[in-house]
């Protein structure tokens, strides 16, 4: 059991040195108004974390996998044709979006003057949330204690338990992040950043949608092509 300890800490501390985590919450705390909202975008991370973690250990997601890959087998047409359509949507709209964003910035010109945004802690528990599960895809060290876990057959409180730490562990640098910032707000460097990076900040929206449909149109037109090919 110690050893599962030790595995617990040592594999969620070398995953909560995550460099897009704690940039996107870097651009989110220099884009809010109200800076305690931030909270909630590492709640959206730990919950999702904790539950997609829970979701592994016990096969939920495994049993998704299965029942999409059916969906596929029987009705391959309709579904890539709906993702290169839903791609193509995407796309457009963050392209759309992009261009109207760098009309307005070059419109209005200097921005230093600029109020902070003012995004709701629904939005921001959504965007903690979307982030992780993107995320969960190449965290191999969560797989690997996960994987580990499996092995002791604990019962599930002690398996709530150990999740939980490695979820805490996981979100300690946001939190040590939040209170740091905090700390330094009102300074010429804080200032500096909030000025840079809310210029930035602008696009990450649209070109994440773009981006997604992209990848979206792609999957779809090559999957129709390959099923094209063998009739």
């Amino acid at each position: 059991m110690l050893l599962l300890l030790g595995t617990t800490i040592a594999t969620s501390f070398l995953d909560s040195l995550n460099p897009s985590a704690i940039a996107q919450q870097m651009i989110l705390q220099s884009m809010v108004k109200t800076k305690r909202h931030i909270w909630f975008f590492i709640l959206g991370i730990g919950l999702a974390n904790l539950i997609l973690g829970l979701a592994v250990y016990y096969g939920i997601v495994a049993w998704v996998s299965r029942l999409l890959s059916l969906a596929v087998t029987r009705y391959p047409i309709p579904l890539f044709s709906l993702a290169l359509i839903a791609g193509a949507v995407c796309f457009i709209w963050g392209i759309c979006w992009i261009r109207k964003t760098h009309c307005m910035q070059t419109s209005q010109g200097d921005e230093s003057t600029k109020e902070p945004a003012s995004l709701s802690p629904i939005s921001l528990f959504i965007m903690g949330a979307a982030f992780c599960a993107v995320e969960l895809t190449s965290a191999l060290p969560y797989f690997g204690f996960l994987t580990l876990l499996t092995g002791y057959q604990l019962a599930f409180p002690a398996v709530l338990l150990f999740v939980l730490l490695y979820d805490f562990m996981y979100i300690l640098p946001l939190i040590l992040l939040y209170f740091g910032y905090n700390r330094l707000q009102g300074t010429k460097a804080i200032q500096k950043l909030e000025s840079i990076l809310g210029k930035v900040s602008a696009y990450i929206v649209p070109g994440a949608i773009a981006l997604v449909g992209v990848i979206l149109a792609y999957y779809g037109g090559m999957s129709l092509l390959i099923i094209g090919s063998f009739p």
